[in-house]
């Protein structure tokens, strides 16, 4: 007589996402690893890589579950792994760092440019034209899109302004845009962009100048091209300072 055996259901008809999420939680593991190896962080990982301003972030976050198509390869070069380490994480070759041995060259014969990355953009923000100084008043609203340089990819808050008036010339001539980090360190030397509260709380003048220095009363910057009767230090009571946000960049555009 043939034997029957009991057929365990929860193991015959185990349900697939729960073997995607192992895959997807093993993904984001090896690329957390990596990431450690390597000593990078995820934006400079996405820079390398040319991917998507947030897509190793989100990787990291369980945000974005998969990765295909060209991300694969562009992913595998962040990380300096191969394709099917990627994929699967089973690949006996899967680091690939041909150059781990020697030391990375600072420069290039003929020199080589980086591309700016395709498609990452950041804000430029409305404003007004104010008065002396080179004051003005920043609307809030997004006017246009421009590039983002690879030192703000993956920077949350990053805004570009343009420069209004000549007070910072030859620095900064009016009509280029500068593009700011709001998270980086202020340090003395430093241009940077001021937003003052009125006396309602509201956000209100802004200026575009060189910092100097900082206390809990006083805030100090500096004008390379003042206008006759103006001063090139300028102070700004502490209590009516909002925010001081550092210039990472400037062009003409």
């Amino acid at each position: 007589m043939q034997r029957i055996y009991p057929i365990n259901f929860r193991m015959a008809f185990r349900h697939p996402l729960s073997d995607n999420s192992d895959m997807e939680n093993a993904l984001k593991d090896r690329v957390s690893q990596r990431l450690h190896e390597l000593q990078r962080t995820p934006a400079e990982a996405t820079r390398l890589g040319g991917l998507e301003r947030t897509f190793i972030h989100d990787l990291l976050a369980g945000k974005k579950k998969t990765v295909r198509g060209p991300n694969i390869a562009r992913l595998a070069k962040a990380l300096e792994v191969s394709s099917e380490w990627v994929i699967s994480g089973e690949d006996e070759h899967a680091h690939v760092t041909p150059s781990a041995s020697f030391p990375r060259p600072n420069a290039s014969f003929p020199p080589r440019y980086e591309p700016f990355p395709q498609g990452e953009t950041v804000p430029l923000l409305g404003q007004i034209a104010g008065g002396p100084n080179g004051r003005f008043i920043l609307n809030g609203a997004e006017i246009d899109r421009l590039f983002c340089p690879p030192n703000l990819l993956g920077v949350e808050g990053a805004y570009a302004v343009k420069i209004f008036g000549t007070s910072m010339e030859p620095r900064f001539r009016a009509g280029e845009a500068v593009w700011i980090n709001p998270h980086e360190p202020v340090r003395k030397g430093d241009d940077v962009v001021l937003q003052l509260l009125t006396e309602d709380g509201e956000r209100s003048e802004a200026y575009i100048k060189e910092f100097v220095s900082r206390s809990s009363k006083l805030l100090r910057l500096f004008q390379h091209n003042p206008e006759e009767g103006e001063t090139n230090e300028l102070e700004f009571p502490e209590e009516r300072v909002f925010s001081v946000h550092k210039i990472v960049f400037h062009a003409p555009v």
